[in-house]
């Protein structure tokens, strides 16, 4: 498994341009949640200032059937961002609302038995993490970038699979957390907006 996707590259040049099907659109939606869910970075930041981010949400709402986020559409403040991200998903007193791991879901550990399982399906699936990756291999970002490779191999059923035992769980369990502790924010508002898109997806 390559390192994380830096913003939407792998999109199609118009990223506001309507899904055909289940599997762009769930592409789509797994290279968002690779680029929003890792700490903040430039690639994040310039998909938000370009409205490149808010493009691909606006058309996963459409192709969805659901009211789109409006946070993408407003500039980004990169010290609230990361603030956010650190308190939602890193540090918290009293405990970060949602840990971005899908195994905490199933465990309600880190290191628990579904990182050993998810690691063995990886690989039956042809994909292992970089060495030089250092996040636990279930955080979220990298299971999206997992199912984002997948369908670009043409690997829809084995996408959609991952997304159905491991993303979707994830953003079911935590998007209300999420919802309540950033109100407002990019990650109040993609956080619930994301899981009724890959729900429709796995439907």
């Amino acid at each position: 498994m390559q390192g994380l996707v830096e913003g939407f590259e792998n999109l199609a040049d118009d990223p506001g341009a309507p899904y055909g099907t289940t599997g762009e659109a769930l592409g789509a939606a797994c290279q968002v949640v690779a680029a929003a869910y890792r700490a903040p970075c430039d690639g994040l930041l310039d998909d938000l200032r370009s409205g490149r981010l808010a493009a691909v949400t606006d058309a996963l709402a459409a192709w969805a059937g659901v009211s789109a986020p409006e946070a993408p559409h407003a500039l980004p403040d990169a010290d609230a961002l990361r603030a956010a991200h650190v308190a939602l998903f890193v540090s918290r007193a009293g405990g970060v609302p949602a840990p971005p791991y899908v195994g905490m879901v199933r465990d309600r550990e880190l290191m628990g038995p579904t990182v050993r399982r998810l690691r063995e399906e990886l690989a039956r699936l042809g994909l292992r993490p970089r060495t030089d990756w250092r996040e636990l291999p279930d955080h979220v970002a990298a299971v999206a970038e997992a199912v984002d490779l997948l369908l670009e191999r043409g690997r829809v059923a084995a996408a959609t699979g991952l997304v159905a035992s491991y993303l979707a769980p994830w953003f079911d369990r935590y998007a209300e957390a999420v919802a309540v502790n950033d109100a407002g924010g990019l990650y109040g508002e993609i956080t619930p907006f994301l899981r009724l898109v890959l729900d429709e997806a796995t439907r």
